[in-house]
């Protein structure tokens, strides 16, 4: 047979399994909303970086935008200008001090930009000759003397004749005196360094990129020089483009790399800054806690067992001493628990356990004082047979004898003695039908009469169908036995009367033998069905008076139990009343 598992090992594995999944499905829901907030935060993290970003390009264009108004609005700038359009090309211009000018508001900034004044026919400056009025953005500039902005494809280095990278600020200028007559253009250059300074911040990893993308798709500033002045896709530009105040991210597979691309639209130059984030950089923190959540998940499943080994053998140590304890039963040990338990199931289990040991000891004791007895009971029958063959053989040669003397009275007295031993000795059941008991009864009677004659008087009242009811061999012998020795024998009566019924009732005979003798006091009723464990003086008494009514009742005991037995009273005859009910058994 397949053994079993320990009620401990399937404790420790079913709290094991639920403390295990319950973690795991908390720990997974956690992670999940964990990085869900964690992407959540970026994403919006990103997208302030780029609006604040958007912010400081739109105030730093704006301060220079206010630079070079004043400047253009200087004296000295509006003189220049009015001197050029009057002079043909080629010709010597004044000068103004217009660079004392430029060089005052550079000082005021603090920083260096390149600034260039042309007259109103779009041509001259001294970088490079140039005509404005050809360039494609020329029908963007405003008539109200805004400054349009671009990137920088015009103006040259002096010396070394290389483009001069950074924003172009155009602004057309016009004579404060006639407002509505344009007297030229002024054209400022914000160097790279001042972008810079505003995007380095945010460049936390050289893979990170920043561009800044005017409304033409034009590259206006990127991190990466190489792509300054260069053109994005349409389709790109419409994706990054946002004219809202919320700005925009995706997610963009770029060379074999996912990155995180976010954009914001300026309302006021109409630029569109663009940052491109490396994601595993972006949700570094999420790895960070992703790792450190399965390392939680692995001690908290480990803490998890260790629990539940410790509670399991805990709670199963009470039932696996209970059934250590009912293991020892087989060997005899019948020892109860004294000890505390912590709970009202296992103290329920124990009570009971202790209850079953001290009836199961109740039990045991019971039944060897009753074998006991029993053996007892078999030795005072032994003692008080006086070699019952040899005198049933003697009787027999008696009874004999009286026939052929003709003495009949005598064979008669003799043969019902005869009869008497001879039912008391022979072998077999100890049970007999309630008519061959009544049959040995009426021997006994017989020998009585001969001795008491008319003086003993003898009614019996017996239910027929109960004659074939199953009884103890000699059940009533005794009890008229006793009527007439303890009972009638010693008082003077005219008539000694002996009542004997056995009836039914619902389950139960009833059997009731009442005389009209000297009766007995409550001590001695009680006294006379004491069984005596002194077997010599028991049968000193069973020398008189057969089994006796103490022996009779401790046999009735032993076979229908302790519920049964003689039931002694004052009869209304005068005498003793003797009742017994036993169970109607087939």
């Amino acid at each position: 047979m397949k053994q079993k598992p320990t009620i401990l090992l399937q404790m420790i594995i079913g709290f094991s399994i639920i403390l295990i999944i319950t973690i795991s499905i908390s720990s997974y829901f956690s992670y999940r909303y964990s990085s869900k907030v964690v992407i959540n935060k970026t994403s919006q993290y990103l997208l302030e970086s780029v609006i604040q970003m958007s912010g400081k390009i739109d105030r730093m264009l704006e301060e220079y935008d206010r630079l070079s108004l004043r400047i253009a609005l200087h004296t000295d700038t509006q003189e220049y200008l009015k001197n050029i359009n009057e002079k043909q090309v080629g010709q010597e211009v004044r000068d103004y001090n217009v660079q004392k000018v430029i060089t005052h508001e550079q000082a005021y900034l603090g920083s260096e930009f390149l600034v260039e004044l042309v007259g109103n026919q779009g041509e001259g400056g001294s970088y490079n000759p140039f005509n404005i009025k050809q360039m494609d953005w020329y029908p963007a500039l405003d008539s109200n003397g805004g400054m349009f902005w671009s990137t920088n494809n015009l103006l040259y280095d002096i010396e070394t004749k290389d483009l001069i990278h950074g924003f172009l600020g155009v602004r057309e200028i016009k004579d404060y005196s006639h407002p509505s007559q344009n007297i030229g253009y002024m054209l400022t250059v914000i160097p790279v360094e001042a972008t810079e300074n505003v995007v380095g911040n945010f460049l936390t990893n050289s893979s990170n990129k920043v561009q800044v993308l005017d409304s033409t798709g034009h590259i206006l500033y990127s991190t990466n020089s190489s792509e300054l002045g260069r053109s994005v896709d349409d389709s790109f530009l419409d994706k990054v483009y946002d004219s809202s105040d919320n700005g925009n991210i995706s997610q963009e597979e770029i060379d074999g790399r996912s990155m995180y691309i976010s954009s914001y639209t300026s309302s006021y130059s109409n630029w569109t800054v663009v940052t491109y984030i490396d994601v595993n950089e972006a949700i570094v923190d999420l790895k960070a806690m992703k790792n450190s959540t399965v390392l939680i998940v692995i001690l908290g499943i480990a803490a998890s067992l260790l629990f539940a080994s410790f509670f399991s053998w805990s709670l199963s140590r009470p039932i696996r001493d209970l059934a250590s304890r009912m293991s020892n039963l087989k060997r005899g040990k019948l020892k109860p628990y004294t000890g505390k338990m912590n709970n009202r199931e296992i103290t329920v289990l124990y009570d009971s356990f202790n209850h079953m040991i001290e009836d199961l000891d109740e039990t045991i004791r019971i039944l060897s004082f009753k074998q006991i007895r029993e053996k007892q009971a078999q030795l005072i029958a032994m003692k008080a047979q006086f070699q019952p063959h040899f005198l049933y053989n003697s009787l027999n040669t008696i009874y004999y004898y009286a026939i052929s003397e003709k003495k009949n009275k005598l064979a008669e007295m003799v043969l019902s003695l005869s009869e008497l031993l001879r039912y008391s000795i022979q072998p077999g059941s100890d049970f007999v039908r309630l008519k061959e008991d009544l049959k040995q009864l009426n021997h006994y009677i017989e020998l009585q009469r001969y001795r008491y004659e008319d003086k003993l008087q003898i009614k019996m009242n017996v239910e027929e169908e109960l004659l074939e009811f199953p009884v103890m061999k000699l059940f009533l012998q005794p009890l008229v036995e006793n009527a007439i020795t303890h009972g009638l024998e010693s008082i003077k009566r005219k008539y000694w009367m002996i009542n004997i019924s056995i009836t039914q009732e619902d389950s139960m005979v009833k059997f009731i033998v009442e005389d009209n003798g000297k009766g007995m006091s409550d001590e001695e009723m009680e006294n006379a069905l004491e069984f005596n464990e002194d077997l010599e003086s028991e049968t000193d008494r069973m020398m008189h008076s057969g089994i006796g009514l103490s022996n009779l009742h401790h046999r009735v005991k032993l076979i229908y139990g302790d519920h049964y037995g003689l039931e002694l009273s004052s009869s209304s005859l005068g005498g003793l009343k003797v009742q017994l009910v036993i169970p109607f058994l087939q």
